[in-house]
C-alpha cells in the first residue's frame, strides 16, 4: 500500500466539494484543479501529499462560462489548456513580467460541449473530445497569432476521451457509439515524416481512420497508450477493459483481449509500464491489471487497503453482494445515510474522476494522483 495514502482512514482537507479534473506541471510542484465549476485553481507546494499544506497561487476564472471538463499542463511548453461545456478552449501562458497567466482563445468550431483535452507529447498540438461527434486537433499558427483546429469527424456519437501516441502523430478516441478508434493526426508543415509509425508514413493522411475496435458494449470512457506506443487500452461503461497489442509489422493485424470485470465501470486508465495498467472509477479503488509471461492480461491487486469485512461479500448471495457494494458508497438519500457513510471502506468516498502520473513523463509510473467527486486529491505509491 501507498506510503502517501495512510492505511488508516483520515479526514483530509478537501480542495473543493468536488474535483472534476486536475493536472500537474512538469516537476509536479504545482497542480491545476477544477472545483466542479467554470474556475481553475492553481496550487503550489504540491510535492507534499498533504493538500492542507498547499497554497493557492492563481485563480483562473475569467474566461470560461460553464463547467471546465478538461485540464492538461504541457511539460514541454509549460502551457495549460482548458476546455469547457461552453464549447471553448483556452491556452494559458505564464507571463514572467506580470506574473499572471494570460489566456488565448482557441477556435474549436464545435457546437456541443468540449469534454476532454490532451497535449501531444511534443507539446505542439492538443486534441479535444467533444459532443459534436468530432475531435479538433489544435495547433498554433504563428502568422496569424492564434490557435486553429483541424477536425477529425468520423465518429457517430459523443467523443468522451482522447489520448496521444508517443510519436505525437496518432490519436486514439473513445466514443459513445461503443467504439475506440485510432486516427492520423499528422499536420503538414508541423510534423516530420516518419516511416516507423504503427501504420507507416502518415504524411498527408490527417483525419484518416487507421483502426477501429468494437469490443466494448458500452460507452468508451477512457483510452490510453503505453509508453512504447505498442499497446492501447480502452475502458467501456459495461465494466470491461480491452487491451490492444500492435505488431511491429504495419501489415499485421493487432490482437485484442477484453476483460469483463465484476467491478463497477472505470472512468480513467493509465499504463504504469508495458506490463501493468492502472484503472480507476466508480469502484473508488485504484486497480492494477497485469500482463503475464504469455501476454495475457488479468485483474491484479486493489491498491487501496480494505478491511477484512469486505471479504464476506464473496460468500454472500448475488443480491446481497450487490446491495452491500452500493450500500458501502454512502448514499445520502437513505434513512441510514450516517451509518452507510461510516461503512465506506475506501479512502475515496465517491467516484474517481481523474488520474495523473507523478513520475517523469515517458517513464515507468510508480506514483500517481487521483481526484474525485468527494473533493479529495490523493497520492499513491505503487
Amino acid at each position: 500500500m501507498s506510503s502517501f495514502a495512510s492505511s488508516k482512514k483520515k479526514k483530509l482537507k478537501k480542495l473543493a466539494p468536488v474535483i472534476s479534473c486536475h493536472s500537474f506541471n512538469w516537476d509536479r510542484s504545482m497542480c491545476a484543479i477544477c472545483p466542479n465549476s467554470n474556475k481553475v485553481r492553481i496550487y503550489s507546494g504540491c510535492h507534499d501529499p498533504d493538500v492542507s499544506k498547499w497554497e493557492l497561487a492563481y485563480d483562473l476564472s475569467s474566461e470560461h462560462t460553464m463547467l471546465v471538463s478538461g485540464i492538461d499542463w504541457s511539460p514541454v511548453s509549460n502551457k495549460i489548456v482548458t476546455c469547457s461545456h461552453d464549447r471553448n478552449a483556452f491556452v494559458w501562458t505564464y507571463n514572467d513580467d506580470t506574473a499572471v497567466w494570460e489566456p488565448s482563445l482557441v477556435i474549436l468550431r464545435i457546437n456541443r460541449a468540449a469534454l476532454d483535452v490532451k497535449w501531444s507529447p511534443d507539446g505542439k498540438k492538443f486534441a479535444v473530445a467533444s459532443g459534436s461527434k468530432a475531435v479538433p486537433i489544435c495547433h498554433y499558427e504563428e502568422d496569424n497569432n492564434w490557435w486553429i483546429s483541424k477536425m477529425i469527424k468520423k465518429h457517430k456519437s459523443t467523443v468522451l476521451s482522447v489520448d496521444w501516441h508517443p510519436n505525437s502523430q496518432l490519436v486514439a478516441t473513445g466514443c459513445c457509439d461503443f467504439k475506440c478508434r485510432v486516427f492520423s493526426a499528422f499536420v503538414s508543415g508541423l510534423d516530420q515524416a516518419d516511416d516507423n509509425t504503427l501504420f507507416g508514413d502518415l504524411s498527408d493522411t490527417f483525419g484518416e481512420l487507421l483502426a477501429e475496435f468494437d469490443q466494448s458494449h458500452g460507452w468508451v470512457c477512457s483510452v490510453a497508450w503505453s509508453q512504447s506506443g505498442q499497446k492501447l487500452a480502452f475502458a467501456g461503461h459495461d465494466a470491461s477493459l480491452s487491451m490492444v497489442h500492435f505488431a511491429e509489422d504495419p501489415d499485421e493485424q493487432p490482437t485484442v483481449q477484453t476483460i469483463h470485470t465484476r467491478s463497477l465501470p472505470l472512468t480513467k486508465v493509465m499504463f504504469s509500464s508495458e506490463e501493468v495498467l492502472i484503472g480507476v472509477g466508480h469502484e473508488m479503488n485504484p486497480t492494477e491489471f497485469v500482463m503475464d509471461g504469455s501476454n495475457i492480461w488479468g485483474v491484479g491487486r486493489k491498491l487501496d487497503t480494505l478491511t477484512s469485512s469486505t471479504e464476506k461479500k464473496s460468500t454472500a448471495s448475488g443480491f446481497s453482494a450487490a446491495r452491500s457494494m452500493f450500500g458501502s458508497r454512502g448514499g445520502s438519500n437513505s434513512k441510514d445515510s450516517k451509518r452507510s457513510k461510516s461503512q465506506c471502506l475506501t479512502k475515496h468516498t465517491g467516484c474517481i474522476t481523474d488520474m495523473n502520473s507523478l513520475s517523469e513523463p515517458g517513464s515507468t509510473i510508480s506514483k500517481f494522483a487521483t481526484s474525485g467527486v468527494d473533493g479529495q486529491l490523493l497520492y499513491w505509491d505503487m
